[in-house]
């Protein structure tokens, strides 16, 4: 029996389906009921991952724990230190009590102590916990992982359709554009490296960089784009003269229209939003990570695991491609 902590969450549902699917018994974890029912073979236990006597019948019978625990964004006790480091902490400590010898932790490209993201710190620390835990481990930093249901390129796609798109013309800021790279990978690519580490012994001990090839921001809000069947406009304009430039571009470019938006304004904006919003939609710890970039070397994964991204694409499409008739498939 397999546990996978955050078990209800966008990457571990991912990893409980395709372990469920190789008839592997798989227990998730997780404080909230699964809003939608979990794949066949897959058992919810709720528990919170911050205290580990709550983790222990949990841990009972397990052959190995994935802890996929991690937030994006803080909000009130959920903090970075709270979610990434203490609960990491809890999660190896009922580990060992129940003798589990297999520990897989799921970090975030970029994640060092140098890093000036508390995100990125704090997973950090939290690899330093499993590497010094003494478990037989094995750490994956994926950079943004999409698919149905992420909150990344969905967040972008729901604002170029109505609608959301009726509300702003059509028009929508992209941070910081061709200056910033991603490294995107698929839920499904990523979960299946995780469930394959399982079975290797090569892959004990050691930190994969689940990387897809670098994109910068801009081409993949432009690939979103298209994915959902739209004809994207991108202008590469100074803030001043592309709002000169507004009215002309609702009447005559073909939306959406997308443009940059400089990072020191974003990180501006982030922190009045953090200030006014309950759920900001974008943080000044993710312009930071924005800022510094995302670049890995995947190819240990590739070599080990077989971690071999497929085209972006195909992989957005497959989600985000409108249906034939339905409001998103109407072209402007």
């Amino acid at each position: 029996m397999i546990v996978v902590t955050g078990g209800t969450g966008f990457v571990g549902r991912e990893i409980c389906r395709r372990l469920a699917a190789q008839g592997v018994p798989v227990r998730a974890v997780s404080r909230h009921a699964p809003p939608q029912p979990l794949p066949a073979g897959v058992s919810f236990f709720p528990a919170d991952a911050t205290r580990a006597i709550s983790l222990r019948e949990a841990m009972d019978g397990a052959k190995a724990v994935i802890h996929t625990v991690g937030i994006i964004r803080e909000k009130g006790e959920a903090t970075f230190d709270r979610v990434h480091r203490h609960a990491t902490a809890e999660t190896v400590a009922a580990a060992h009590r129940a003798r589990v010898p297999r520990f897989i932790f799921i970090s975030a490209l970029g994640a060092r102590p140098a890093s000036a993201s508390r995100y990125q710190q704090t997973k950090a620390a939290a690899e330093e916990i499993v590497r010094q835990s003494g478990l037989a481990f094995t750490i994956f930093r994926p950079s943004v992982v999409y698919g149905p249901g992420d909150q990344f390129t969905n967040f972008l796609a729901r604002w170029m359709r109505p609608p959301l798109a009726w509300l702003t013309g059509g028009v929508l800021g992209i941070p910081g554009g061709a200056s910033v790279n991603l490294c995107p990978a698929s839920v499904g690519e990523v979960a299946e490296a995780v469930v394959r580490s399982l079975g290797m012994e090569l892959a004990t001990g050691q930190a994969f960089d689940l990387a897809g090839p670098a994109i910068s921001i801009k081409d993949l809000a432009l690939e979103i784009a298209r994915a959902m069947g739209l004809r994207p406009t991108w202008i590469e304009q100074p803030p001043d003269v592309f709002v000169a430039m507004a009215p002309w571009l609702w009447l005559t470019a073909s939306k959406p229209v997308l443009h940059p938006i400089p990072l020191p304004l974003c990180r501006m904006a982030a922190a009045v939003a953090e200030r006014l919003l309950p759920n900001p939609p974008l943080t000044t710890d993710q312009v930071v990570m924005l800022e510094e970039g995302q670049f890995g070397d995947p190819r240990p994964a590739a070599e080990i695991l077989g971690f071999r991204p497929g085209p972006l694409a195909a992989g957005l499409a497959a989600y985000l491609a409108p249906r034939a008739g339905g409001i998103a498939d109407r072209r402007s």
